[in-house]
This record gives C-alpha cells, sequence and structure tokens, in this order.
C-alpha cells in the first residue's frame, strides 16, 4: 500500500484546495451568467405587460388619435386627458430606452414587440416634448424616449418593412417541442 508522509498529505491537501477554488469560481460565473439571463428576461416580461396594460393602451391610443392637438401644442394648451396620456406614454417608453441603453432588455426584443409604435409616439410626441423642455429649462426630459426611438430609426437591419408573418414564413418549432407540449399538457 501506499504509504504518505506528512509533506505528501500537505501537497494533496494543497491540489485539492486549489481544485475546489477552480470549480468555485467556474461555478460563480455560470450563475451570475444564468442570473444575467433571469434579469434580462424578468425586464422583458414586465415591459411587455407595461405595453399591454389598460392604461398604457388608452394613453397610447388618445395620443395617436389627437396628434394634430399634440403636433400644435405650442400654440395652444392640449387638453389634461391628452397631457395625461403624453405623460405615461413618454416616462413609459422612457423607462424602456433606458432599460435598452443599459442592455437590460434586447434592442431586437423591443423592436419587434413596439418598435414602430415607438418611433410613432415620437414623432407625435416630439413637439410637446421640446415644449416641455423649453419651458422647465429641462433638455433631459423624456431623453431616453427620444434615444431609442432616434436608434430604431438609425438601424435599418431592425425596422418593420416586412411583417413577421411575411418574414419568418418558414419558421418551425424546435424539435421536440411539440411532444414536450403533449407531456406538460
Amino acid at each position: 500500500m501506499f504509504e504518505f508522509d506528512l509533506q505528501s498529505v500537505a501537497n494533496i491537501a494543497e491540489i485539492l484546495g486549489a481544485l475546489l477554488v477552480i470549480t468555485g469560481v467556474f461555478f460563480a460565473l455560470a450563475e451570475i451568467r444564468h442570473y444575467r439571463q433571469q434579469r434580462q428576461e424578468r425586464a422583458a416580461m414586465e415591459i411587455m405587460r407595461s405595453f399591454q396594460s389598460r392604461d398604457f393602451t388608452k394613453a397610447l391610443r388618445l395620443v395617436m388619435d389627437y396628434e394634430q392637438e399634440c403636433r400644435h401644442c405650442r400654440e395652444q394648451a392640449i387638453p389634461q386627458e391628452l397631457q395625461d396620456a403624453a405623460m405615461l406614454v413618454s416616462t413609459t417608453l422612457e423607462s424602456t430606452g433606458l432599460m435598452v441603453y443599459q442592455r437590460i432588455v434586447p434592442f431586437a426584443l423591443v423592436q419587434q414587440l413596439m418598435g414602430g409604435t415607438i418611433q410613432a409616439s415620437w414623432r407625435v410626441l416630439r413637439p410637446h416634448t421640446e415644449w416641455l423642455r423649453e419651458t422647465l429649462c429641462r433638455p433631459s426630459i423624456h431623453e431616453w424616449f427620444q434615444w431609442l426611438a432616434e436608434r430604431l430609426g438609425e438601424f435599418p437591419e431592425y425596422q418593420d418593412e416586412i411583417g413577421a408573418y411575411s418574414k419568418y414564413q418558414n419558421w418551425k418549432p424546435e424539435k421536440g417541442a411539440s411532444s414536450r407540449q403533449k407531456e406538460g399538457a
């Protein structure tokens, strides 16, 4: 059999300790990656919920219906209901823009989910936002909303020139997806 002296045992313990530290580092890196992915998925779900909320859709409809009044906000006061709707749409898209900038939510996801609507909303609300900036002497009002709308227009590969129904008509589900659905049912 093997006989170990104290030095051999100490060397083996040192090697095992180093292996445990390396394993721990790899595990920590995998957990950090998993955490970031979960955070991104949760943020994406929150954005989808905010875009689909009753208050947001009502505000968005009001803004789009009153497009001409929004464009002429410098010359005349706009109704309080429209001001509230403009603020809700702007602040929602402001936080979305910041989350895209911070890379919490993927740019492509926001584009696919609301890209055209965000750009249309900015075209409608831009005069109102500029008026607010001048009136309140705060050039940063809705800055991330503007940033996001401009980035969506800047990258043509993310524009909705073709609808998803045509662009992805050859899409197929992952292999085994239907069998997993049957098992879960």
